[in-house]
């Protein structure tokens, strides 16, 4: 690889390589286990109940039994070294997690009025939403700027220096942006399906601010 390939191109060589495989194999695992420990806390602790709780659990169980063929089908992938066949189990994947991502927090608001208040510890189950979404959308945005010609993201460069190749921590940097401050605040965005996701994080970012509003004032007033 030229040391003057683009930024994304000596990323995706990283990434799709021997070790790298395996690493998407670990982002898979880390995205369920993140999600299935919060849906059976958020249902545990009450934030969600009723219906509600019935479809945050059943999501889950669908999503475990994706989560195995996904695993399973994505090592015979690596061993079989069919980096087409990754990418789209990776978007299936990735594509159900956002939806449960969108459940979860569309559960929650439905619920808030209706949660007794438990002091400002009850507010933890917003924060372990905020830190899900933030994981999730981070892969996300690996993916969009993996299968987009020339990268979703132009990566910024000092003057004279050659643009850096990307890592994890620069998505997690994109994604907990658009989480907080609505959107990137270094690096260019170069494609709409990405711009569009984007925008999708900050209208569930922005029903996560208004459900930790709803418990905030409800723990305050009590």
């Amino acid at each position: 690889m030229s040391e003057t390939s683009a930024p994304i191109d000596r990323f995706r060589a990283q990434l799709l390589g021997p070790k790298g495989r395996f690493a998407i194999i670990a982002g898979a695992l880390v995205i369920w286990l993140m999600d299935a420990v919060f849906s059976r806390f958020l249902i545990r602790r009450g934030a969600v109940s009723g219906s509600n709780a019935d479809t945050v659990m059943a999501l889950e169980t669908v999503g475990t039994l994706i989560f195995v063929a996904t695993v399973v089908a994505l090592v015979i992938a690596v061993l079989a070294g069919a980096t087409r066949l990754m990418l789209r189990l990776a978007a299936v994947y990735l594509a159900f997690s956002v939806i449960q991502v969108i459940i979860s927090v569309i559960s929650m608001l439905a619920s808030a009025g209706t949660q007794r208040s438990e002091g400002l510890g009850s507010l933890w189950d917003v924060g372990a939403m905020y830190a899900l979404s933030v994981t999730v959308f981070t892969f996300v945005y690996v993916y969009l700027d993996l299968i987009t010609p020339g990268g979703a993201f132009v990566w910024p460069a000092r003057d004279g220096e050659e643009a850096p190749t990307p890592n994890l921590i620069d998505y997690i940097f994109i994604s907990l942006n658009v989480n907080s401050t609505y959107g990137p605040t270094s690096e260019a965005v170069m494609s709409r399906p990405t711009k569009l996701i984007m925008g999708m994080q900050v209208l569930l970012a922005i029903l996560m601010l208004t459900v930790l509003i709803s418990r905030a004032v409800a723990a305050t007033t009590s």
